[in-house]
């Protein structure tokens, strides 16, 4: 099975022009048409997280200021798993024809969607760290962090990705039960409150959220000006290790079976 892994992952690199190619049309195909083009990829989220601050932080009498920051932190990562996890589902169905058509590695068009979501994520980072300046955060040289804090996200939303998008194949309603879970994990995460906000047996249910610790991984640099413990960070890891070998396992062993199923 080694050498089966080792041989898989070569064809992987050689495919690596295909996998750069799908990645620039999903980018390309996403804006076209459009009077203001890729920058709907900065304006949308800055919109939507300005219209959020601004409302809740009327409702809850909260410093506009401090919440933007807070918000910000959180929606980043959240956006970011939450696109991945989502538009990995259709990856493989969606490609159908070229894979009927030519052999390629399947794992690129998951791969594809998730480079491409993490793309857009970093684009709008920028924007939205603009913003956050302009507010006047409170920053540090722990902001540094977040290049690792978005390598660790990338690959936990990625592995789920990988499962989902081969599930998917068989199960196809799983594309609409996504958006459902999607919603429903959303309240479940911390993003637009805070976890000691919460008080029984909910938050003993948030804890066991495997979300919460990467969302801790940017707020902490952005919010709070200092590094994530030790203990969160050794968390993500065990979460982004346990995600991208069970996701990559899982859809090497089910490859074959996609043909029949598409």
């Amino acid at each position: 099975m080694s050498n089966k892994l080792v041989e898989y992952m070569g064809e992987l690199g050689k495919a690596r022009a295909v996998l750069w190619q799908l990645v620039r049309q999903q980018l390309i195909l996403r804006y076209r048409r459009t009077a203001l083009g890729y920058l709907w990829t900065l304006i949308s989220p800055l919109l939507m997280m300005s219209v959020t601050a601004v409302v809740f932080s009327t409702l809850f009498k909260l410093d506009l200021k401090s919440y933007t920051v807070f918000l910000f932190a959180g929606m980043i990562p959240w956006n970011c798993f939450s696109a991945i996890v989502s538009q990995s589902g259709g990856s493989l169905i969606n490609n159908e024809g070229l894979i009927k058509k030519i052999y390629l590695p399947k794992l690129i068009f998951p791969l594809s969607v998730a480079l491409g979501v993490l793309i857009d994520s970093i684009l709008s980072f920028f924007a939205l760290f603009l913003i956050i300046m302009a507010v006047g955060a409170e920053l540090s040289w722990a902001i540094l962090f977040i290049p690792v804090a978005y390598i660790l996200l990338f690959m936990f939303a990625a592995g789920l990705g990988f499962i989902i998008s081969i599930v998917t194949v068989f199960f196809r309603d799983l594309q609409h039960v996504i958006v459902i879970v999607m919603q429903a994990w959303f309240y479940l995460t911390p993003v637009m409150y805070k976890y000691d906000a919460l008080a029984g047996k909910l938050t003993e249910f948030i804890k066991w959220n495997p979300l919460v610790p990467f969302i801790e991984l940017f707020r902490a640099p952005l919010y709070s000006a200092s590094l994530p413990s030790t203990s969160t960070i050794l968390v993500c890891l065990a979460y982004t290790m346990t995600s991208l070998v069970a996701g990559s396992l899982f859809f090497f062993f089910q490859e074959k079976k996609i043909v029949f199923r598409l």
